[in-house]
């Protein structure tokens, strides 16, 4: 079959998926539910950043953190996405198949519904592209042809511009959080005119996307490490020295917070020493104060990326000690 004959059939696969229309959805989303098509949109974006290597698709962070960024730029903020529900049910569409973890084969094929991803990942080890589709997908061409079918098929026309954008965000996004990473690692300072080089939203969910990845959404404090179903995650990137003052997004001055810890930090009710411990202020046991866990948190070490080259800067630390810890 030539290229341009399986690219022919699969956007008519993509333009025919199932999806839901009994949901209350409205015209924008053209009456149906938009889970399968911006998962699709999400794996399209994976392709172009480079991030899928291999013809198995993994339920990662990175991927519900994607498929997050496109359902709440269309979306109501009361209305959750749940990625386990397009991951699952894109299998009737034939191009899609999920792969059972061993001994659950059985049961995954009887299985006709999962809620959460908990339940799903308890079944499968990922999915798997037919192998034409997975070739089809290495081409730039290939995917913008079918990202444009998606966006066509299944939204309205006023969200084909917030859909396209959306992509090329999270593109703009990628390759600076890549850029921070890369130039962490070789321990070279970033020039004005490689941050003036992205906008200023991309900066800033660039830095964050490279802090939480490399902390592995866990909180460099406490250790809390969660993910909901619709892709969002408990921590922050933090700057150590503020942005205001350094505008400074190196790694080295970045740290994955949990939003308790975050604000606790930025106050100044909790420090880091020159050997990474977590330093209490003061201030945290006056009278009035009811700080609970954090109590224990004093003399633990941080808990810090797996790369020892991507931990804090002595000199970030040492600066927010002098400027921002509460004595």
């Amino acid at each position: 079959m030539s290229v341009d004959s399986t690219l022919a059939k699969y956007l008519q696969s993509f333009a025919h998926l199932r999806t839901d229309h009994t949901g209350g959805w409205t015209d924008a989303t053209k009456g149906h539910a938009p889970h399968k098509p911006l998962l699709l949109l999400v794996i399209l974006d994976l392709f172009d950043q480079g991030r899928i290597t291999s013809n198995l698709i993994e339920i990662s962070a990175e991927l519900g953190e994607l498929f997050a960024a496109y359902w709440y730029s269309i979306m109501p903020k009361e209305r959750k996405g749940n990625l386990a529900l397009p991951f699952f049910h894109l299998r009737s569409s034939k191009f899609w198949h999920l792969i059972p973890r061993p001994n659950q084969e059985t049961l995954l094929e009887i299985t006709r519904q999962v809620d959460t991803l908990t339940q799903l990942q308890r079944l499968i080890l990922g999915a798997e592209l037919d192998d034409d589709l997975y070739i089809l997908l290495q081409s730039q061409s290939n995917r913008n042809s079918l990202r444009t079918s998606l966006i066509q098929t299944y939204f309205s026309a006023e969200l084909h511009g917030v859909l396209l954008a959306q992509s090329e965000m999270s593109r703009q996004t990628f390759v600076y959080s890549q850029h921070l990473i890369e130039q962490a690692r070789k321990h070279m300072a970033e020039s004005p005119n490689e941050t003036d080089a992205y906008q200023p939203m991309c900066r800033d969910q660039g830095f964050r996307r490279a802090i939480v990845r490399i902390y592995d959404h866990r909180c460099a404090f406490c250790g809390v490490r969660m993910l909901t179903s619709d892709g969002r995650t408990v921590v922050d990137a933090a700057h150590i020295i503020p942005c205001s003052f350094s505008h400074n997004d190196d790694p080295h001055n970045g740290i994955a917070l949990c939003r308790l810890c975050h604000w606790t930090f930025d106050e100044g009710l909790l420090g880091i020493s020159p050997k990474y411990a977590m330093m209490l202020s003061p201030e945290m046991r006056i009278s009035l104060n009811v700080p609970g866990h954090l109590l224990t948190l004093e003399n633990r070490t941080i808990i810090g990326p797996i790369e020892s080259d991507l931990w804090p800067s002595g000199e970030a630390t040492d600066w927010h000690l002098q400027n921002i810890f509460r004595k």
